[in-house]
């Protein structure tokens, strides 16, 4: 993938014993600000994915749901959903990723989500566990990480806003 384009693009990392996508990234914000960014329905919207979305819900608690459905540029429709099994506030959240017609809700397919903050940045880290390695390839095939690129610039953009 070319991440040239992007300012801050991820480190990504596929172990080839392992079904995981592990990609990594700072933020030049204090882990409150990128919390709330990355929690809150309202900003959600705006930074998903690569084209327009409607968050119809997103309940970041332990046992909540969330659901998202996008619109990318050339028409395709993606409805992406899941359940929080877990949440630490400003700390961790694991979470179930269904992308409709692709693979069924399955608590073997998760992700995690590590925020950390130090010397007023937040370093952020997710893991992608996927049921087998084959399954994680498809899903780097589709492009996921440049989307998840863009997403991350966008991103990027809200926490510059906010910041004032």
């Amino acid at each position: 993938m070319d991440t040239q384009n992007f300012a801050n693009p991820f480190k990504t990392e596929l172990p080839d014993d392992q079904p995981l996508i592990i990609m990594s990234r700072s933020f030049e914000a204090p882990l409150a600000l990128v919390w709330k960014v990355w929690t809150e329905k309202e900003h959600v919207a705006h930074w998903w994915g690569f084209g327009k979305n409607e968050v119809i819900e997103y309940d970041v608690r332990t046992g909540g749901k969330w659901r998202i459905v996008g619109l990318s540029p050339d028409g395709t429709r993606w409805v992406m959903f899941g359940t929080y099994l877990a949440v630490e506030p400003k700390r961790m959240i694991r979470n179930t990723f269904v992308v409709e017609g692709m693979f069924e809700e399955d608590e073997r397919y998760y992700e995690e989500h590590h925020f950390e903050e130090r010397d007023g940045r937040t370093h952020y880290r997710s893991i992608s566990n996927f049921p087998d390695i084959e399954m994680r390839n498809a899903t780097v095939d589709t492009g996921m990480e440049w989307g998840a690129n863009v997403s991350m610039a966008k991103f990027d953009t809200i926490l510059e806003r906010l910041k004032g």
